[in-house]
């Protein structure tokens, strides 16, 4: 009769398997290689296999300690359904699975009675005489055995070691994802958090500012502008998108407070956290004809866009969609000036720099040249 080999990939699958390694023991391994009668080629053969299944436990048990380190304090991630359920565990550590299958099934008898008709065949890992039922171990120890013996243990041990740390590492989070699905205060909190980190990423990334107007409806924000209550909206969300899917949801929400102040969408994306400023700019920009603002040639004076740039009060990775956004908005009010490239900005921009100007200056000269045409 042979063995069932299919793991259901579930917790209580999880569990057994962890068992099954906490038994592992010096008698269950002596009586293995008696029943199976293994040669010294066979042991040697085994010893091999078994580093090898090593080697790739350790990859994947690096992999979790790293990301298990950040998954539980990370609202959104690529991976949200990974401790969610034990099937997506149990493909996230395929070759740990693997290697305790093949070095248990080998340690089973040769030979096993028939189960009486309609009784399910047993698993691998309940046969296994490294791992069920008791057995005394040599009178004179592991020590009286050839090398080879002696080494197949030492490389069993790390290896079952390995497996109840893996898999105990894996039922960890689990149980710990599952207590924070069921607080709703500390998923709120682990929502916040996420939030102000992602923000900083919004507020640098320029490419939302050229695509906003093709900005999609966010599922995240309608759930969010369903839910009972903000505690309940986290709870219920807690690892179910991606950090892309949250930072469009964020982005969404800063357009929209922003259209409620009367800002455009891109206004909104520009000044985020102070829309009384993204509406003083936008006041101020039909002005700059009358701030002696002509350089040379009849362009537009390099020092006083530069000093405009900085009293916008921007991210600095935003700079050039605000000289885009003056520069569009300067035209559209009828300004007559020659607009320089953003090339020649940039180069006017690192030599203030050189000259150890700070931004602060930058802005209160522009400031001073407000207070001269009011």
């Amino acid at each position: 009769m042979r063995y069932r080999t299919i793991v259901e990939k579930n917790e209580s699958s999880l569990l057994q398997i962890i068992r099954a390694a906490e038994s592992f023991n010096a008698g269950g391994f002596l009586e293995s290689l008696r029943m199976r009668n293994l040669s010294t080629y066979e042991i040697d053969q085994l010893t091999d296999e078994i580093k090898e299944y090593q080697s790739k436990i350790n990859r994947e048990a690096r992999a979790l300690v790293k990301f298990s380190e950040t998954f539980l304090i990370s609202y959104a991630t690529e991976n949200n359904r990974c401790y969610e359920t034990a099937e997506q565990l149990f493909n996230r550590i395929r070759s740990t699975i693997s290697g305790a299958r093949k070095v248990l099934r080998k340690t089973c008898p040769r030979r096993m009675h028939r189960q009486p008709e309609g009784k399910e065949q047993p698993l691998f890992y309940l046969r296994s005489i490294l791992t069920v039922g008791s057995h005394t171990g040599d009178l004179f120890g592991m020590e009286s055995f050839e090398y080879s013996v002696q080494e197949l243990f030492r490389v069993m041990m790390n290896f079952f070691t390995s497996i109840i740390g893996t898999l105990g590492l894996c039922h960890r989070m689990i149980v710990s994802e599952r207590e924070i699905r069921q607080d709703a205060d500390r998923c709120l909190d682990i929502y916040n958090d996420t939030c102000a980190k992602l923000m900083e990423e919004v507020n640098q990334m320029s490419h939302w500012l050229g695509a906003v107007k093709q900005l999609p409806e966010s599922k995240l924000l309608k759930r969010k502008e369903q839910a009972r209550s903000e505690k309940a909206f986290a709870r219920d969300n807690y690892h179910q998108y991606t950090p892309a899917e949250l930072k469009q949801m964020l982005v969404l929400e800063v357009v929209r407070r922003g259209q409620n102040d009367g800002l455009t969408d891109e206004e909104a994306l520009l000044w985020p956290n102070d829309h009384q400023q993204a509406l003083r700019v936008r006041s101020v920009i039909p002005l700059f004809d009358q701030m002696d603002a002509e350089g040379l040639k009849g362009k537009m004076d390099s020092s006083l866009i530069i000093e405009f740039l900085k009293w916008c009060r921007v991210e600095s990775k935003l700079e050039k969609r605000l000289y885009q956004y003056f520069c569009k908005a300067y035209k559209e009010h009828g300004g007559q000036l020659q607009m320089l490239g953003w090339t020649s900005v940039s180069q006017v921009r690192k030599d203030r720099r050189e000259q150890q100007i700070s931004d602060e200056k930058l802005a209160a000269s522009f400031e001073r040249r407000l207070a001269e045409i009011a």
